[in-house]
């Protein structure tokens, strides 16, 4: 099935501090762009929540939030951070000693000093909380596929109906292209028997000129290899096999047969119809840029 490249989802579920939510918010992006915020408890499992994204997603800018309610601190209990405490200390001494410098930390100081005091729960294992975040993360992303599958419906249908509007304009291109050679024909003719009359002319050279000028405005080649182009659109689409990659990919193609056709037509109603569907080309394209 064809997915939007945007959606969002959130999940909430049981941690050993408190209630964790988790966020899953994706956009347009050429490759995987992963953003994580997660609580300072739980940091040090970013590179878990990474890996996690990166197996379970190919494309898009994702973004993650991983928080946790501020319950989980009623009725913490603070301690004495005695490593820390160690560390200020040796640190006091070995200025002293080396620079030289006068002077001793004191209790107040040290009480003022960052990480000296802190809770027990932020001195327990954050790894502890990971399987309740992982089936917060799937849940999330479950619910933020569901929107994009949903969003992704609609760019389809949408679409299928610029495919639809392409394939009408074709035909109309197809059936007036019908007539060039004649009309190419009698222009010549008509021409060159008003500058030359009609007695001077080589008509054997005429219809030389006359099938050269034929050949090159002829358009069956881009023609059919238009129709192709949007037949695999459509059927991509109908599918749900295509990706936008491949879809922007043929949407450039489509634009290539047009700039050629449009060189090759010397139609008035022929130029008008090709500018009509480059527009609608144009439109496809970005949306293709939303398709995963």
């Amino acid at each position: 099935m064809v997915k939007s490249m945007t959606g969002f989802g959130s999940a909430v579920t049981a941690g050993r501090l408190g209630s964790i939510r988790v966020e899953a918010r994706s956009y347009n992006h050429r490759f995987l762009d992963i953003r994580v915020r997660v609580h300072k408890v739980y940091q040090p499992l970013e590179p878990l929540i990474y890996q996690w994204i990166r197996e379970h997603l190919n494309r898009g800018r994702v973004e993650i939030s991983v928080q946790l309610s501020e319950s989980w601190r009623t009725g913490e209990t603070y301690v004495l951070n005695e490593n820390a405490l160690r560390f200020y200390l040796e640190a006091e001494k070995r200025v002293r000693e080396e620079f030289g410098l006068a002077g001793r930390l004191d209790v107040p100081t040290l009480f003022g000093l960052r990480d000296l005091f802190v809770t027990t729960d932020e001195l327990c294992d954050p790894s502890e909380d990971w399987p309740a975040i992982e089936e917060a993360l799937g849940a999330a992303l479950q619910k933020m596929e569901a929107m994009q599958r949903k969003e992704g419906a609609a760019i389809c249908d949408d679409l299928l109906n610029r495919i639809s509007f392409l394939a009408g304009r074709l035909a109309e291109v197809r059936a007036a292209s019908e007539g060039l050679p004649e009309q190419t024909r009698e222009r010549i003719r008509t021409r060159l028997s008003d500058l030359f009359g009609a007695e001077a002319v080589d008509q054997q050279r005429l219809a030389q000129e006359i099938v050269y000028a034929c050949d090159k405005m002829d358009v069956t080649e881009e023609m059919v290899r238009l129709e192709s182009h949007l037949s695999a659109c459509e059927k991509g689409l109908r599918e749900g096999s295509i990706t936008g990659k491949r879809l922007d990919f043929l949407a450039q193609e489509i634009l290539r047969e047009l700039n050629t056709l449009n060189a090759k037509a010397g139609h008035l109603n022929i130029v008008y119809a090709i500018v009509d569907m480059k527009t609608e080309v144009e439109k496809i394209r970005e949306n293709a840029q939303n398709l995963q």
